[in-house]
């Protein structure tokens, strides 16, 4: 029984959109138990997607030099 200044939850939410917290919930729970080797997993595919689509582009890897001279600020 609801009163007069409770809204059903249609005024509430759009229809259709009811479980959206509950399914938000189950994401960040299963999220939440997978494993170091489970993400690592997940973001090694990640990386090759990003790769095969050219939304990211390979680097190149940096000598010694180069790294050094990127550590190096001027004081």
């Amino acid at each position: 029984m609801t009163d007069e200044t409770t809204p059903p939850v249609e005024a509430v939410e759009p229809a259709g959109q009811h479980d959206w917290n509950a399914d938000d919930q189950n994401l960040l729970a299963v999220t939440l138990m997978a494993t170091p080797a489970q993400r690592l997993a997940w973001l090694e595919e990640a990386l090759q997607l990003a790769y095969a689509t050219g939304a990211l582009k390979p680097r190149k890897f940096l000598t010694q030099k180069e790294w050094d001279a990127m550590g190096s600020s001027s004081e």
